[in-house]
């Protein structure tokens, strides 16, 4: 046994040098099924990391379109803890192999969910700084899939995966510590809390204060950082991206939220994840495309109404101590507590690192720097965020 460390945490420790060796290596990548001009008005037109149309309310996949049909994965195909991703490669919107491009992102975030261009760029833009290569532009959704860069993909811990997600088990509570592999109570949980309310909102908020709870009277090791902001983004996901805007209707359901995290409902009601990320059926994306500035407006107010501290346990459960991020958090709490004060720290995050723990903090090299702000700078300019 290493000197000072835990039996848990050798256990943990041996898991993953073993996924690390076993981890599937694309060396050459798959890349993305093509758009065929044959569809030019059924998506938005967003091509080579390009702003689209941001026209939306379209069938996904266009009617005939085949090279977007579902396929399921392979047993050497990459999947990892984002249902939007994982979905987008199950559909060949990004490279089915699991290891994608800032550009194939890009598109693919507003062809088929139709998020406007800022809000494309923003979140690949972040995926590549924290897990993938910025000389190449290339990310896994998923494990370390033979990238050139140290503890890459998505699935490493508290840089872009985090505690308290909404349907995944947090890092120091699974024995091989997988937070990537969607955790069936979990997801029945959200379903059992939030279907009556048609997944709003202000449910999604409430749920995401549900989880930062359980985490802090279970999890010793729990840390709630900044980019719990992020977590509380994706909390906005299914009614602003996954719900099926069919004749009009923005409802999400249990079949449509189900179909896109992959899993499976049992006899006895329980719930089992089935890696089958897909669009549903029939599915039309949200009309108007979903903008960086509206998703900053809903994180917010899901902060204010529903606050969750920033900090971590200490070792134990319920011992929280607040974080201290100079410039952005005091105490535990935002120092600027604005839509504004929101998104020019999670746009700091990616420019300059961020805090993986109560102590520690994760720098962001110069190249690193140099790329967000190259494909953010106009977000840094509009919200007047300090350089």
């Amino acid at each position: 046994m290493a000197e000072g460390r835990s039996p848990a945490a050798n256990d943990v420790l041996e898991s993953l040098n073993k996924r690390a060796a076993t981890c599937p290596t694309h060396l050459t990548r798959q890349g993305a099924a093509p758009y065929s001009s044959y569809y030019p008005s059924m998506y938005t037109g967003a091509k080579n990391g390009k702003p689209g149309t941001g026209k939306g309310g379209a069938l996904v996949p266009a009617a005939g379109d085949t090279a977007h049909a579902y396929t399921a994965p392979g047993p050497r195909d990459i999947r990892g803890p984002c249902p939007g991703l994982n979905a987008l490669a199950n559909h060949n919107f990004i490279s089915h192999d699991g290891i994608t491009t800032y550009t194939e992102m890009v598109d693919a975030a507003q062809n088929v969910y139709n998020w406007k261009y800022d809000l494309a760029s923003f979140v690949a833009t972040f995926g590549i700084i924290q897990d993938g290569n910025i000389l190449t532009q290339v990310l896994s959704i998923g494990c370390f899939g033979g990238l050139s860069v140290p503890d890459t993909g998505l699935n490493t811990h508290n840089k872009f995966e985090a505690d308290a997600s909404m349907a995944r088990t947090d890092y120091a509570l699974s024995p091989s510590g997988d937070a990537y592999t969607v955790n069936g109570t979990l997801f029945g949980q959200l379903v059992d809390d939030c279907q009556s309310s048609d997944y709003s909102l202000d449910c999604m908020g409430k749920f995401n204060q549900r989880r930062f709870n359980q985490s802090l009277s279970t999890n010793g090791d729990f840390f709630n950082g900044p980019l719990a902001f992020f977590t509380l983004g994706t909390c906005q996901l299914p009614l602003n991206s996954f719900a099926n805007f069919a004749s009009g209707s923005p409802n999400p359901t249990k079949d449509t939220i189900s179909s896109f995290w992959g899993t499976t409902q049992n006899a006895d009601g329980t719930w089992t994840y089935n890696r089958n990320e897909s669009i549903p059926e029939y599915w039309y994306n949200r009309p108007e495309a979903y903008a960086f500035g509206t998703i900053i407006d809903q994180i917010f107010s899901s902060y204010q109404t529903y606050p969750a501290p920033l900090g971590g346990n200490t070792g134990a459960p319920n011992t929280f101590a607040g974080l201290n991020y100079p410039g952005f958090v005091q105490d535990g709490a935002l120092t600027n507590a604005t839509p504004e004060g929101v998104a020019c720290l999670l746009l700091n995050l990616v420019t300059f690192g961020l805090p993986t723990s109560l102590t520690q903090m994760l720098q962001v090299t110069a190249k690193q720097a140099g790329f967000a702000t190259g494909k953010l700078g106009s977000l840094l300019s509009e919200f007047e965020c300090a350089s």
